[in-house]
């Protein structure tokens, strides 16, 4: 399948983004910072943030560029999808992809699609870095993977010409296809005790949203075990984890932090 023109939606307009020098102390005491600079919107003003003179603005669109590139050179990828969200006045930018010609089933009748999330930050909330995850079609589900299955993460320290986005690109769909086997795993092993309390430890969960957490795993499960404990198994569990935080999430930054505590807890799920 050969890649077609992508469906692209944005948002908001990309910032005009720069560097503008910047000085300490008030009035006639005051002197340039050498080692620092400001990154700004050079159109409104806005200050993003205060950096070392070591840090490199890598563009949302520069990184937009890159990754499109490595997609269309990677045939078995297909035709994609882009959305793009962006918040604190384009500080920070999520780029989400979607290939809805790649099916997999974990079981029959629960197909996923794999996507491709690129960030950015200009306020130093996010580096440059690219997960893979999927979309469970059923529920909407948006599904996390674990970081070793392309996780490229870099600081502003380095040109983007440095950082080989299109080898970790190229290994996409075999790695979406590796995950999709460890879930299909998950369909026929047990959640245990031990694991759901690591794994709700490490999720941090509010008071109410636990308690929601705790009434969908019981009205899931299917009864008790001898020790009193939910009958579920892995995927039904990990995928209420996963649908609490992509329709719950009270705000992109939620969301994404939400998804870093999950893909934490995944390596302790265990039945």
């Amino acid at each position: 399948m050969h890649n077609t023109k992508p469906a692209t939606l944005i948002t908001s307009p990309f910032p005009n983004v720069g560097e503008m020098p910047v000085s300490w102390g008030l009035d006639k005491a005051t002197r340039l910072a050498e080692d620092h600079k400001a990154i700004v919107d050079l159109d409104t003003g806005k200050l993003f943030s205060i950096v070392s003179k070591d840090y490199r603005i890598i563009r949302h669109e520069e990184a937009i560029v890159q990754v499109e590139q490595a997609i269309s050179r990677t045939k078995d990828l297909g035709r994609y999808e882009a959305i793009t969200d962006f918040t604190n006045d384009g500080g920070r930018m999520k780029r989400t992809y979607k290939f809805p010609g790649i099916v997999a089933e974990v079981k029959k009748g629960d197909p996923i699609h794999p996507e491709l999330h690129l960030f950015n930050s200009y306020d130093k909330t996010w580096p440059f870095f690219i997960l893979l995850g999927a979309l469970r079609l059923v529920c909407e589900n948006g599904l996390v993977f674990g970081q070793g299955l392309l996780y490229l993460r870099r600081r502003h320290i380095y040109q983007l010409a440095q950082i080989n986005v299109a080898e970790e690109v190229g290994t996409a769909l075999r790695r979406f296809h590796k995950q999709t086997r460890q879930w299909k795993g998950w369909t026929e092993r047990r959640l245990t005790r031990g694991s759901y309390a690591r794994v709700m430890e490490i999720m941090k969960l509010g008071v109410k949203a636990k308690e929601w957490v705790e009434q969908t795993v019981a009205e899931h499960a299917n009864g008790f075990d001898q020790d009193g404990f939910h009958i579920i198994n892995l995927w039904d569990f990990y995928n209420i984890l996963a649908w609490h935080i992509t329709h719950n999430s009270v705000s992109l930054n939620h969301r994404v932090e939400m998804e870093d505590r999950l893909r934490t807890a995944s390596f302790h799920l265990k039945g």
